[in-house]
């Protein structure tokens, strides 16, 4: 069994050191590594090590790609649920904890935007910019957090339970046709970008906005017949919300047109009085 390789009783230097590490706590420096293939390098340090002469040959198609300490990003947000962290158990059972890069943002330009990319908070860093990168978490055993303090990322308990749902919603996306994200995401990226005025228009739009979920009317999540997109607002409705989602229906309509979908008039929600069965039901939409 797995559990035979974890040792009883753990050493009580790192379940102490475990002890006041959150979800969503930095560390400092953490490893990064990743495993690759040389012969086909996606990422810059891939493609560095694909023209070593170091890399014996029989390892090119499965190596470990590791980035020297002064290389490495220079902070890791911890992703691990918090009771999984700490486990209150006699005998831990859980040496590894999941850690995601951070990077301070010298340009946000349009990066927190992107779905995998989540803003941070860290109240010793104010004036700055920073984000985690979500594409990958890296497995760190427990021990490495010894002589470690936990770094606060939010300066709020609300920043912590959000990131906690946005790690949630991610593990838990469920499969959608590729035609539904062109029809809602790509539309609205594509919508952003036609003016400077309507860049400033979707910023507005925003943060007026709670989520946008979708609903699969005919058909199913893979194969839909028809689609129909709820907007969830903080509040009520204004003219910038009226006009922005309506020039995104009729140019979302024409992609609707060209996959065969119907597409049905956008539903208005207010988050404040949602009908909670109804928003059980739906799909978020991310990165939109």
């Amino acid at each position: 069994m797995i559990e035979r390789d974890v040792p009883a009783p753990w050493p009580e230097e790192v379940k102490k050191a475990l002890q006041p590490f959150l979800q969503g706590h930095l560390i400092e420096k953490p490893p990064f590594f990743y495993g690759a293939n040389l012969d086909h390098p996606i990422w810059r340090l891939s493609s560095v090590l694909s023209r070593s002469d170091e890399v014996p040959d029989e390892e090119r198609t499965d190596t470990l790609a590791d980035l020297a300490h002064e290389q490495r990003p220079p902070y890791g947000i911890v992703t691990t649920q918090t009771c999984d962290l700490s486990e209150e158990r006699p005998n831990p059972r859980q040496p590894w904890v999941q850690v995601a890069p951070v990077y301070r943002l010298e340009d946000e330009g349009g990066i927190l935007d992107r779905e995998y990319v989540h803003r941070l908070d860290p109240p010793q860093m104010t004036g700055e910019v920073w984000a985690a990168d979500l594409r990958i978490e890296i497995p760190l055993e427990k021990g490495l957090l010894v002589g470690r303090e936990p770094i606060e990322a939010f300066s709020s308990e609300e920043g912590y339970i959000n990131f906690a749902s946005v790690l949630a919603r991610r593990r838990g996306r469920p499969a959608l046709a590729s035609a539904v994200n062109r029809l809602v995401t790509d539309t609205l990226s594509r919508l952003k970008k036609e003016s400077n005025d309507r860049g400033r228009q979707a910023r507005r739009v925003r943060d007026r906005t709670h989520k946008l979920m979708v609903a699969i009317t005919d058909g199913t999540r893979l194969e839909p017949r028809s689609v129909q997109l709820h907007v969830v607002l903080k509040g009520g409705r204004d003219n910038d919300t009226d006009e922005w989602f309506s020039a995104w229906w009729d140019r979302a309509r024409v992609i609707a047109d060209a996959h065969g979908l119907t597409l049905l008039e956008t539903v208005w929600l207010d988050a404040r009085s949602v009908d909670a069965t109804l928003y059980d039901d739906l799909i978020e939409i991310r990165g939109a």
